[in-house]
């Protein structure tokens, strides 16, 4: 033998030792029709989920900007009925789910006040 394929035969019974005789072994030894078969359905599926992702994330042009289609399609109440101020305040957005109203006309308007607003009150908006 040559100082090479010794090497690698030492190299390979160190390997043995510490990691098992399942870490020299050739991986095709495992390996069988059905797992091929079992390894592609996988594999399409994995494929089918990137491409549902991939067509989330397609650009729609909206008035000269490349805008994500997934973004268009959300809904969100940043503009309040009663004062008509629109708000990125994560304090506005509970009080705008809870009774479709900002946090200042909240305070101005329901509170202390709930049950009538909830009956349908609301404040006229020319005053």
């Amino acid at each position: 033998m040559s100082d090479k394929q010794e090497y690698i035969a030492k190299l390979e019974k160190a390997i043995a030792q510490k990691y098992g005789s399942e870490a020299i072994n050739n991986p095709r030894r495992f390996w069988s029709d059905e797992k091929e078969k079992e390894y592609i359905v996988q594999s399409q599926a994995e494929q089918k989920k990137f491409a549902k992702l991939a067509e989330s994330q397609d650009k729609v042009e909206q008035d000269g900007f490349l805008i994500n289609k997934k973004l268009l399609n959300r809904d969100h109440k940043r503009t309040c009925p009663i004062c008509e101020r629109y708000s990125f305040r994560p304090k506005d957005d509970l009080y705008m789910n809870k009774f479709n109203a900002c946090w200042k006309c909240y305070i101005q308007h329901v509170e202390g006040r709930e049950e009538r607003w909830a009956t349908g009150w609301r404040p006229n908006k020319g005053k």
